[in-house]
C-alpha cells in the first residue's frame, strides 16, 4: 500500500469534504478502520446508519472510495467518510471508558444558559453553564453534548450546574457548535466556527511573504483561537488547524507579525485561507490563480482476453503552486476530474474482459480521446489493435479564395493505403450483415464518416465537379475546421483571419485583447456573412466590443443608415451610460415611453436607436418602415421561442448586418439556438421542421446526441464566437465590477416621486419650526424610503403594491432573475448581497418561482456552516443571499464567481469586505461584481458623493437608518440627495 499521511487526504480531497471529514472525526462518528492489503476500511455512523466504507489507495495523493453515501455512489467522490476512516486509522482517538456506556443517557433535546459574566469568564478560560431539557425536536448537536456528558461522568438527569475549565471547556465549545438553544440572561447566543484572523495587510517582500495582523482580541481555549463578542463566539477556522500552519496561527492571534518563505506560503494557501482574512491586502487583490494545463498519459496493458487503461496526471512545473509576476499557478484538479472520467474511463481506469468492448475502445474510445493525451499501449495491446483497419476521412484542400475553396474528399486506412469512395459506400450500405475484413484484418469505418461527413455535405454549400468539391462562404470555413480537425491542426486558417486593430479611434477606452479580437471577428462576420452571434460568458463587455463594432460600421459606410439596439427594459440605462462612456460622440435616441413619437422625427443616419423588445413589438409597423444600418439584440435568450411576438417581431426587422449577444443561447433545447439564427443568417439551419428532424430530435436520443451536437456545432461555428472566462483569464483582472445602472419600472418612478415630494414638504415643515435634529431625523427617514423604492415597491409595506408582478414592482429583481438564469446555464454561482432583511425574502421567493434553489443567510440564522458548506458544494445550490449584518466577515465562498450587491452600500469598506468573501485565496476564476444602480435616484447620486468623500458612515442600513445618526455625513450633504 503506498504511504499516505494527512497531507496526502487533504490535497486528495476538496477542503469542504476534508473539514467535513474532521468533524466527523471529532464527534466519534468513525467507530471502527483498519487497514488492508490495497487501502483501509472504516465504519461511520451517519445519524441511525452506519456506513461502510472501503478505499484503494492507488497512489499517494490518489484513492479511489467506496461508500454508500449518495456523494459517492452518483459522482464516486473521495468523500468525507472515507477521509474520516483515513484519519481515524492515521491517529485513533483514545477509548471511551467502560464505565461511561453510549447509552447512559436517552436521546435529550437540550437548553443550555451561560451563568454570569460570561464573556469574561471565557477570557479566562472558564464558565458556569446550566443544561436543561427542552421541549423542541432533537438534533444531532443535541446527541454530540449528550456524548460528551456521558463521557465527563455527568449526573444522568437534567438539569445539570457545570463549572468548565482549561480541562474541559474547550471539549464542551466543540460539542455545543451550532446549537439552536443558546442563552445568557438577556440575550440570545452563538457558537459557531469559521470566523477568521483579520490581516491588516499581506505584503511580498522578494521570496518571502509578510503576514501583519489587525489590533483585534483573540482568546485561545483548548488547541483553538476563539474570537468572542456580545452575542456569542466564533472559532478561528472550523477545525483544528494543520500541524505546519498552527505556529503562524498562534503569532497571528498573539499580534506578532510572520514572515513566510514564498514557496512555503503558496504550498500553504488552501490551509490559511479558513483562517485569515486577506481582503485588506492590495497585494492580495492584485493576484489571479490560475490553473495550470495539465498533461495526461494513458497506459494500456493487457492481451486479447483482458485489457485495462490507467489516466495519470502530470505537470510541466512540478514546483506548483508558484508565482509569475501577479499570477498564481496552480494545479488543476477539475480538469484532472474531467479527464479521469472521460467516457468510458471511470475514476482514471478502464477495464474490459467482453471482445467488443476491447475493439469497442481499441477502435472508438481510443481515438475519441483528445489527441494531446500520450497514449502508451503495451505491445501485447498494440499488435491486437493491429488486427484492426481503421478507416477515415481525409480532406485534401486544393485551392482557396477569399470566400471559397477547392478540396477533394478521400478514404484510406490508419496505414495510410487509400480506399475508394465506392467501396466505402459499399460498406455503409452492408453495415453489420457482415464482419467485413481486409488481409485477414477487420475493417472499422470512423463514424465521422456517417455521422458527420454525410449530413454536412447535405446541408454545406457544396459542389461537385470531376471528382473535385468546392465550397463558398460559411461552408468553406466549416471545410477548414474539419481540415484542421482531421489534421491535428491547429493553425487560424485563411479563411478565418481578419484585422483585429481596426477599433475605430472614437472608442474612449483600449480593449483588451480577446475583447479586439471579438470586435473585429463581428466586423469580419457582418461583411462577409451579415449576422454573428457573440456568445461570451457574462461580465467579458460584450457591449463594449459591439459598441466598437457598431462605430467601425459607421466609420467605414459611406452611407450611413440608424443602428437600432433592442434590449430589456431594465438594461436600457446600462446601454445610454455605455455608449456614454465608450463611445461620447455618439448620439443615442432612446424609444421609450410616451415620448418616443415626438423623438422618431429627429433620428439621423448617423444616430443610435435604442429600444426595448416590448416596445419595438407595439411599434413593429414603424420600425419595418426603416432601413438600419445594423440591428443588435441583447439578452438574445429572450427570443428563443420563435413563436412570441418578440421572436417574431426582431426576425422581420429591414437591417443589412444583424448582431445577437447572449452568454447563455441555449438554455432550454437546441430550438433556443435555431431561433437566434432565424435573426441573424435566415434559413442557415433550415426550416423548422428540418431542424427539429435533423438536429432537435437525434439530440434527445441519448444513442445520437453527441454525434448531433457535434454536427450541429460545426454547423453554427462560422457564425458564433463563445469564449468563458477561464479561456481568457490571464486577460482579466481577477474582480471584474460593474455598475449596472436600471431604469426604474413606471410604478416604482412614480411612487419615488411622491415620496420625495412628501419627504421634502415635510422637513421643511419640520425645519420651520426651529427642530434641526428632527429635521436631520426626517432626512434620514426619507432617504431610506427612497432607497427602498428604488429596490423593491413590497419593501413598502403596502399590500396593494407588494401585489404588483415583479416587472412592475422591482426592475432590479427582474435584472436579477435576468443574471441569475443566464450564469447558472452556464455553470455559474452567485451571492446576493443586500441591507434589506425583507428585500432577501422577496429574492428567495421569486427566485423559488422561477424554479431556482437558494441559500439565505441573515440575522436569524443559526446554522451558518452548514449552509456555507452545502453551497460550496457542486451540486449544492447555485444562489447564496446574504444580508450585510450576518455575511459581513467569516465566510469563505470560493464557489461563487458572480456577486450581486442588490442596493450601494453607503460604506464602500463593507462593500468590499462582502465581496471577498468569492474574492479570495482560492478562487481559480475571475469574480464578475455587478452593483445595481438606478438611474437619476438618490442611489446614483451617493455614489458619485462616494468618490469624493471616502470616510462615509455605516448607519443608513435597514435596523438604524431612523434610529440612528450618520456622523460622517453633514446635514448639508444628507439634504443634496434630496434636490433634483
Amino acid at each position: 500500500m503506498p504511504d499516505f499521511d494527512e497531507s496526502s487526504l487533504r490535497k486528495a480531497a476538496s477542503w469542504q469534504d476534508f473539514k467535513e471529514a474532521q468533524a466527523l472525526l471529532a464527534a466519534g462518528a468513525v467507530t471502527s478502520s483498519e487497514t488492508s492489503t490495497d487501502g483501509w476500511r472504516g465504519s461511520v455512523k451517519q445519524g441511525n446508519r452506519v456506513l461502510r466504507t472501503s478505499v484503494i489507495a492507488r497512489t499517494p495523493t490518489w484513492f479511489d472510495a467506496k461508500c454508500p453515501c449518495p456523494a459517492n455512489q452518483r459522482e464516486g467522490k473521495f468523500c468525507p467518510h472515507a477521509i474520516a476512516a483515513g484519519l481515524h486509522l492515521l491517529s485513533p482517538p483514545p477509548a471511551r471508558e467502560k464505565s461511561a456506556p453510549a447509552n447512559a443517557m436517552p436521546d435529550i433535546a437540550w437548553s443550555i444558559r451561560f451563568l454570569g459574566p460570561w464573556q469574561e469568564s471565557l477570557r479566562k478560560v472558564r464558565l458556569s453553564v446550566s443544561i436543561s431539557q427542552s421541549g423542541r425536536a432533537w438534533t444531532e448537536v443535541d446527541s454530540r453534548l449528550t456524548a460528551w456528558l456521558v463521557a465527563q461522568k455527568a449526573a444522568s438527569r437534567p438539569p445539570l450546574q457545570l463549572s468548565l475549565s482549561s480541562a474541559n471547556l474547550s471539549g464542551f465549545l466543540s460539542c455545543i457548535e451550532g446549537h439552536q438553544d443558546i442563552a445568557s440572561d438577556n440575550t440570545n447566543i452563538t457558537v459557531d466556527s469559521g470566523a477568521q484572523i483579520i490581516l491588516e495587510d499581506c505584503i511580498q517582500t522578494g521570496d518571502t511573504v509578510l503576514l501583519i495582523p489587525s489590533r483585534q482580541e483573540i482568546s485561545k481555549i483548548g488547541q483553538s483561537h476563539w474570537k468572542i463578542s456580545h452575542t456569542g463566539l466564533s472559532r478561528i477556522g472550523n477545525a483544528q488547524a494543520a500541524s505546519q500552519i498552527t505556529p503562524v496561527l498562534e503569532k497571528l492571534s498573539e499580534g506578532g507579525q510572520v514572515r513566510m518563505p514564498m514557496r512555503q506560503f503558496l504550498q500553504d494557501l488552501d490551509l490559511l485561507q479558513a483562517d485569515l482574512d486577506f481582503s485588506a491586502s492590495e497585494w492580495f487583490q492584485s493576484l489571479h490563480f490560475i490553473p495550470a494545463k495539465p498533461d495526461f498519459k494513458l497506459s494500456v496493458t493487457g492481451s486479447a482476453s483482458k485489457i485495462q487503461a490507467e489516466l495519470s496526471v502530470s505537470y510541466t512545473r512540478n514546483d506548483l503552486p508558484c508565482l509569475e509576476g501577479d499570477t498564481v499557478f496552480t494545479t488543476n484538479p477539475k480538469e484532472e476530474n474531467r479527464a479521469r472520467s472521460s467516457h468510458p474511463l471511470v475514476n482514471g481506469t478502464f477495464t474490459a474482459s467482453d471482445p467488443d468492448e476491447i475493439r469497442s475502445f481499441l477502435t472508438g474510445s481510443l481515438k475519441a480521446f483528445p489527441d494531446s493525451w500520450i497514449k502508451e499501449l503495451a505491445p501485447a495491446v498494440l499488435k491486437l489493435s493491429s488486427s484492426y483497419v481503421f478507416i477515415t476521412p481525409r480532406i485534401e484542400i486544393v485551392s482557396s479564395g477569399d470566400d471559397w475553396l477547392d478540396f477533394e474528399l478521400n478514404f484510406e486506412t490508419d496505414s495510410g493505403s487509400p480506399i475508394p469512395a465506392a467501396e466505402i459506400r459499399r460498406l455503409i450500405r452492408t453495415k453489420g450483415s457482415a464482419n467485413h475484413s481486409m488481409d485477414g484484418k477487420r475493417i472499422i469505418l470512423s463514424d465521422d464518416i456517417e455521422n458527420l461527413i454525410d449530413p454536412l455535405f447535405e446541408d454545406l454549400e457544396i459542389n461537385q465537379e470531376n471528382g473535385r468539391f468546392t465550397a463558398k462562404r460559411a461552408s468553406a470555413i466549416i471545410i477548414q475546421e474539419l481540415y484542421k480537425k482531421n489534421r491535428n491542426h491547429n493553425t487560424v486558417s485563411d479563411l478565418n483571419r481578419f484585422d483585429e486593430s481596426n477599433i475605430p479611434t472614437a472608442i474612449s477606452t483600449i480593449l483588451r485583447p480577446y475583447q479586439a479580437y471579438g470586435a473585429g471577428w463581428m466586423i469580419d462576420r457582418l461583411n462577409r456573412f451579415g449576422g454573428a452571434l457573440l456568445a461570451d460568458d457574462m461580465g467579458l463587455g460584450k457591449t463594449l466590443q459591439t459598441i466598437a463594432c457598431v462605430e467601425s460600421l459607421f466609420t467605414t459606410c459611406s452611407h450611413p443608415k440608424p443602428a437600432l439596439v433592442v434590449v430589456t427594459t431594465s438594461l436600457l440605462g446600462n446601454w445610454v451610460a455605455e455608449f456614454k462612456r465608450f463611445a461620447p460622440d455618439r448620439r443615442v435616441i432612446t424609444l421609450h415611453g410616451a415620448a418616443r413619437d415626438k423623438l422618431r422625427a429627429e433620428i439621423l443616419p448617423d444616430d443610435v436607436v435604442l429600444t426595448t423588445y416590448g416596445t419595438l413589438a407595439r411599434d413593429l409597423a414603424w420600425h419595418l418602415r426603416q432601413e438600419y444600418s445594423i440591428a443588435v439584440i441583447d439578452e438574445a435568450s429572450l427570443i428563443r421561442n420563435p413563436d412570441t411576438d418578440h421572436s417574431k417581431a426582431v426576425a422581420k426587422l429591414n437591417a443589412a448586418r444583424r448582431i445577437a449577444l447572449s452568454g447563455t443561447p441555449v438554455e432550454n433545447s437546441a430550438r433556443d439556438l435555431w431561433s437566434i439564427f432565424r435573426f441573424i443568417q435566415p434559413g442557415w439551419l433550415g426550416s423548422r421542421s428540418h431542424f427539429k428532424e435533423r438536429y432537435e430530435t437525434p439530440l434527445s436520443s441519448q444513442d445520437t446526441a453527441q454525434r448531433t451536437a457535434t454536427l450541429l456545432r460545426l454547423k453554427t461555428s462560422p457564425f458564433v464566437l463563445r469564449r468563458t472566462k477561464s479561456e481568457v483569464a490571464p486577460e482579466l483582472p481577477s474582480k471584474i465590477q460593474i455598475n449596472e445602472f436600471i431604469e426604474l419600472s413606471k410604478d416604482q418612478a412614480a411612487t419615488y416621486r411622491e415620496l420625495l415630494a412628501a419627504g421634502r414638504r415635510r422637513i421643511e415643515e419640520i425645519r420651520d419650526s426651529g427642530q434641526e435634529a428632527a429635521a436631520r431625523m426626517q432626512t434620514l427617514t426619507t432617504l431610506l424610503r427612497l432607497r427602498q423604492t428604488c429596490c423593491d415597491l413590497a419593501l413598502l409595506d403596502s399590500e396593494k403594491l407588494r401585489a404588483l408582478p415583479i416587472q412592475r414592482r422591482s426592475a432590479k429583481l427582474e435584472r436579477l432573475l435576468e443574471i441569475a438564469e443566464q450564469s447558472i446555464a452556464s455553470g455559474s454561482k452567485i451571492l446576493v448581497f443586500s441591507q434589506f432583511q425583507k428585500q432577501l425574502l422577496e429574492i428567495e421567493s421569486a427566485l423559488g418561482a422561477a424554479g431556482i434553489l437558494s441559500l439565505r443567510l441573515d440575522g436569524q440564522t443559526r446554522n451558518r456552516q452548514e449552509l456555507v458548506d452545502r453551497f460550496q458544494t457542486d451540486s449544492g445550490p447555485p444562489v447564496f443571499l446574504i444580508s450585510l449584518k450576518a455575511g459581513g466577515y467569516g465566510l469563505n465562498l470560493t464557489a461563487a464567481d458572480i456577486v450581486i450587491h442588490f442596493d450601494p452600500w453607503w460604506n464602500p469598506a463593507a462593500e468590499a469586505q462582502a465581496t471577498d468573501r468569492a474574492h479570495r485565496i482560492g478562487q481559480t476564476k475571475p469574480v464578475t461584481v455587478f452593483r445595481f444602480l438606478t438611474r437619476g435616484t438618490v442611489e446614483e447620486k451617493v455614489v458619485h458623493l462616494q468618490t469624493s468623500k471616502k470616510a462615509l458612515a455605516d448607519s443608513l442600513d435597514e435596523s438604524s437608518a431612523i434610529a440612528g445618526d450618520a456622523p460622517a455625513w453633514t446635514s448639508d450633504e444628507l439634504e443634496k440627495l434630496l434636490m433634483g
